[in-house]
């Protein structure tokens, strides 16, 4: 909603000419035609720019003595007002403070999983880990440990059909499973268990619980295309884009126009 009020305070010669800069950035090889795979790697990187974006911004507002690192005390009393430090062995009667104090370790756990170093606080690449270890190569590992130790009740390193439905139980009067369980029962089958053995291994785990951005671009680039394209070329012009140009911005190729207030995608080259 802010970026459209902010697009449409633009004026429109304002408008086209950030849209024309962004579509030649797009054009990687420079022919005037976006092909599908040149959509989808942009729309991949505008993904990634925004996560690392918001991570940076948490990291300097967490990082308070401005060294360039963010410490485990430091997190903490920027995140809860106070430096808390569970017992890992003691649980909790209360089932409120026994949550905080599950999600609070693992919170811990996933911070010495992201340092990579000797300093025992956090550097920005180490924070932008810490915050979205499903983003980083080197957290691969921790993200399906993290998984099985949530969602693997019997400890058999996979996840069943039951423990990837969690708590549910069908309701003994009722004739059929209700429509979103159906949903879930079919995703399991046909998306994330790819051998079909009814379980998911810690490798069928990654498709679930890390975002497929590689897909949601190719998606969202041959949506553009079937819509937007004129000439059956199966690319797009600028002109067929500036024709449709509202649809374009709505869409994940501008992150929904955000990027014609990014200097960093609509800035023209030298």
């Amino acid at each position: 909603q802010e970026e459209a009020e902010e697009y449409a305070r633009l004026s429109p010669d304002e408008q086209q000419r950030r849209l024309r800069n962004i579509v030649k950035k797009i054009d990687a090889d420079a022919d005037g035609l976006l092909t599908e795979d040149e959509l989808s790697s942009w729309i991949q990187q505008s993904f990634k720019h925004y996560v690392t974006q918001e991570a940076k911004q948490h990291f300097s507002d967490y990082d308070k003595d401005g060294d360039g690192l963010v410490s485990w005390k430091e997190y903490n009393l920027q995140m809860y007002d106070r430096v808390i430090d569970f017992d890992e062995d003691t649980v909790l009667e209360d089932q409120e403070e026994e949550s905080f104090r599950q999600l609070h370790l693992k919170e811990k756990k996933r911070f010495e999983k992201a340092n990579r170093d000797d300093v025992p606080a956090l550097n920005v690449d180490e924070y932008i880990a810490f915050e979205h270890p499903e983003e980083v190569e080197y957290m691969t590992d921790f993200v399906i440990q993290e998984a099985l130790e949530e969602h693997d009740k019997d400890g058999d390193g996979f996840v069943s059909l039951e423990e990837f439905l969690g708590d549910y139980r069908r309701d003994p009067t009722a004739r059929e499973d209700p429509e979103w369980i159906l949903v879930e029962k079919d995703r399991f089958v046909n998306d994330y268990d790819k051998d079909h053995d009814g379980k998911l291994s810690p490798q069928e785990l990654l498709s679930w619980i890390v975002p497929n951005n590689q897909g949601i671009a190719q998606e969202e680039a041959l949506h553009l295309i079937e819509e937007m394209d004129l000439n059956d070329d199966k690319k797009l012009s600028e002109a067929e884009i500036l024709k449709n140009q509202d649809l374009f911005l709505n869409s994940e190729a501008t992150d929904y126009g955000r990027q014609l207030h990014d200097e960093r995608f609509y800035h023209e080259e030298l």
